[in-house]
């Protein structure tokens, strides 16, 4: 098992936040009671989620201490009596009456002030999360994306390798003509096979109308052995397949190439 690949595909960012589905849940548990680095990686995943949190918690705005004070205030307060001046129960100080209503709409107003603070505190909170969220994935999924590009261009890379090892391969190489005198490419021609491969390692940008032309040379005629598309002439592309051939050329041609060479050579090698 490709333990980085597994924790790169986001499986942890789905765990931690429950979004992953059931059977999803029971393999990643197993996969970290086996494997420490996939519940190392769970672990340090939670810790920045929690110290993000607290980093950008929202404190609540400063008004609303006003806001509190203001509301107590305007309930009034019920005056506190000093039973032990009282000479008798006759003279006693006369308490004044109190209004339940009015400290119930007190209260209310202390609630509704409490519960909009809290709603707008809680609001930002879910929207940060959110967006934090967002961002999590997003970089999840170009990290997977990524992997995959580069796992794609490794296995292209020693599939190529491979096939410049093998025995039965020709390695010819064309080098500038006067038109291109830095110009350089390699054949690779498979002698069992008869599959042609071509290498560029210094060819000029053509212009968008223009496309490089491989061609076989058999008993001194060319045959067309297949165009060439600079954007995917990163690595070995593979050409037409050519049973003989005593020299291999290439020219620059209309886009879609041309059934006898009409522009002048740019490279060429003998087998």
């Amino acid at each position: 098992m490709n333990i980085q690949e597994y924790i790169s595909s986001g499986i942890i960012e789905s765990y931690v936040l429950g979004i992953a589905s059931h059977e999803e849940q029971l393999e990643f548990e197993r996969l970290c009671a086996e494997y420490p680095e996939i519940k190392a990686a769970r672990d340090t995943f939670e810790l920045s989620l929690e110290n993000h949190s607290l980093t950008n918690a929202v404190v609540p705005p400063a008004q609303i201490k006003n806001q509190f004070l203001t509301a107590i205030k305007e309930t009034g307060a019920a005056p506190v009596v000093n039973m032990s001046s009282a000479r008798s129960i006759d003279k006693a100080v006369p308490v004044r009456k109190m209004y339940p209503g009015r400290y119930v709409a007190a209260a209310s107003i202390v609630l509704l002030v409490t519960s909009t603070v809290l709603n707008f505190y809680f609001y930002k909170q879910y929207q940060s999360s959110v967006a934090d969220l967002k961002n999590i994935i997003a970089k999840s999924e170009e990290t997977a994306s990524n992997n995959r590009v580069l796992q794609t261009k490794l296995e292209l890379y020693q599939s190529s390798l491979d096939m410049i090892k093998n025995p039965n391969m020709a390695v010819i190489a064309l080098k500038g003509e006067p038109v291109a005198p830095s110009g350089l490419t390699t054949v690779y021609w498979d002698r069992q096979s008869k599959d042609v491969y071509l290498l560029v390692s210094n060819l000029p940008q053509p212009a968008t109308d223009k496309q490089y032309q491989l061609w076989a040379i058999v008993d001194g005629v060319p045959v067309d052995a297949g165009t060439l598309d600079m954007n995917n002439a990163t690595a070995l592309v593979k050409m037409k397949n050519i049973p003989r051939a005593q020299a291999f050329a290439i020219t620059l041609e209309k886009k879609g190439g041309s059934q006898t060479p009409t522009m002048p050579i740019y490279v060429k090698g003998a087998v």
